[in-house]
């Protein structure tokens, strides 16, 4: 016949009880652990964000400096250096020279010194080199003024 055992309920019962701490805090270790392993990702996740937007800045920045050099060369390169046009205008009449800006210069210091109060607003000049003279015509305002040099 079949061997029966005797079985001791409460012994069953302890060692059940046993066992299911054993599970409980088994588990309740690897939920922490779990929630470690997910804590130290989120923060390595946040540190990795973080030095993408510290990488993104400098980038910014850079980008800033190239586009503001490239403005700067681009600058230089079109303007070019204007070059000063000297003018000079001379009247040649009978083997002598006379300048004109020099006696357009003289017919406004003669104008200056007779009317010392009076701007000049507009001045004329007709040379007449075979009477070695120069003939000048004024406006000052509303008025007008004619006088004569010598050349």
């Amino acid at each position: 016949m079949a061997d029966t055992k005797k079985v001791d309920v409460k012994k069953v019962a302890e060692e059940a009880k046993k066992a299911t701490e054993t599970v409980k805090v088994t588990a309740e270790k690897a939920a922490s652990s779990v929630r470690a392993t997910a804590e130290k990702s989120a923060k390595a996740a946040e540190k990795a964000t973080e030095k993408a937007a510290e990488t993104a800045k400098k980038a910014s920045a850079t980008a800033k400096k190239t586009a503001t050099t490239a403005k700067k060369t681009a600058t230089k390169r079109t303007t070019k250096k204007k070059v000063e046009v000297t003018r000079t205008a001379v009247l040649q009449f009978a083997g002598e020279d006379f300048k004109i800006d020099e006696i357009i210069a003289n017919a406004e210091a003669a104008f200056k010194a007779e009317n010392k109060r009076k701007a000049v607003h507009d001045i004329k000049v007709y040379i007449k080199p075979e009477e070695r003279a120069a003939y000048y015509v004024v406006t000052s305002g509303e008025s007008e003024y004619a006088g004569k040099i010598g050349l």
